[in-house]
């Protein structure tokens, strides 16, 4: 006969076991719900066309909704902290990237997180250069121009970014040091209202990311002048780099990638991992991606993509101060 003490003591062990699963998720359970994948930015910018391709993907290949959830705002500060105050069970992950997590820390005197200790980094998905295109009105042709209607208006044109800290504001301040011109930042709240402004001509410049730019430069209502990485692109044809554009030594880009919050279970961490690069391998990701002139990167580990943050926060200091941008 099985002892009472013995069948009460197995039951205890049998539900504590259970509650901790649903608590985090954890095993080969996860995900058994829902995940919401939060981004930084509106509708219709880089961002929020990464996580709705990633998304799609990721409900193909768990059964289980992955809800995109657009928290604009503070550079995607807004979002972060979100995710850094979740539960840290896997259900809630942050599509960010080298703004959120390396250019933030300096361009902000105060941040209400802790990039590197309130997150727990999963992989790196992409890189991406940005592109500086004028409205057609614009008399400039090449960058070249574009730099001499510049230094011969100081302080009198502008160009539009979706938002302070973005690599569209980095890439614009250090187009005004290493070209020695004066072009005012206008920050906008995402890719969309950024680029309605330069349509309209109310910004006539606008550094803009692939997705957001390239659509409108195909269809003649944009002119490109310029990548701002130093070289051409493989996924972006037609544009030059900055160099062949005349303007050596500028060299701006940006990087996308996933995080969760901070304890996350290994297990957990580990599985998400697996999921996440099984997406960005899947050709049709790719090439959807490529299309929108995005470069797929995963890491090779979680722990090596926390080591490259860790590496990406000082150089990104160096190019904050240098240029001597600002958010507060």
């Amino acid at each position: 006969m099985f002892p009472k003490f013995a069948f009460a003591a197995a039951i205890v062990v049998s539900l504590a076991t259970v509650s901790a699963s649903a608590q985090t998720g954890a095993g080969s359970t996860y995900p058994n719900r829902p995940i919401r994948l939060i981004v930084g930015f509106p509708p219709g910018g880089s961002g929020d066309f990464i996580a709705r391709s990633m998304a799609e993907d990721m409900n193909r290949r768990t059964g289980q909704q992955i809800i995109v959830d657009n928290r604009p705002g503070a550079g995607a500060n807004i979002a972060s902290e979100l995710v850094a105050r979740a539960n840290a069970d896997g259900y809630t992950m942050l599509l960010g990237g080298s703004f959120s997590h390396a250019v933030n820390v300096t361009l902000y005197k105060k941040l209400a997180f802790d990039v590197e200790k309130d997150f727990t980094p999963i992989t790196k998905v992409a890189n991406f250069t940005t592109i500086i295109a004028v409205n057609p009105k614009v008399p400039a042709n090449t960058l070249k121009e574009l730099i001499a209607l510049a230094k011969a208006q100081p302080g009198r044109l502008t160009y539009s970014s979706p938002g302070a800290g973005t690599p569209s504001h980095m890439a614009g301040a250090m187009f005004n040091v290493v070209a020695g011109i004066d072009v005012v930042h206008v920050p906008f709240k995402g890719g969309a209202p950024q680029l309605m402004a330069t349509l309209a001509g109310d910004v006539p410049i606008i550094i803009g990311t692939p997705p957001v730019a390239l659509p409108q430069i195909r269809a003649g209502k944009l002119r490109a002048l310029s990548l701002t990485s130093s070289k051409s692109s493989a996924v972006i044809p037609g544009i030059p780099g900055a160099e062949e554009a005349g303007l050596p030594g500028y060299d701006v880009g940006g990087w996308w990638g996933i995080w969760t919050p901070a304890r996350t279970p290994a297990d957990v961490s580990r599985a998400l991992f697996d999921i996440v690069r099984k997406v960005f391998a899947d050709p049709q990701i790719q090439e959807r991606l490529a299309r929108e002139g995005l470069e797929i990167e995963t890491s090779n580990s979680s722990a090596e993509f926390a080591s490259f943050i860790h590496r990406e926060i000082p150089l990104w200091a160096k190019v904050v101060k240098a240029s001597g941008a600002t958010a507060d």
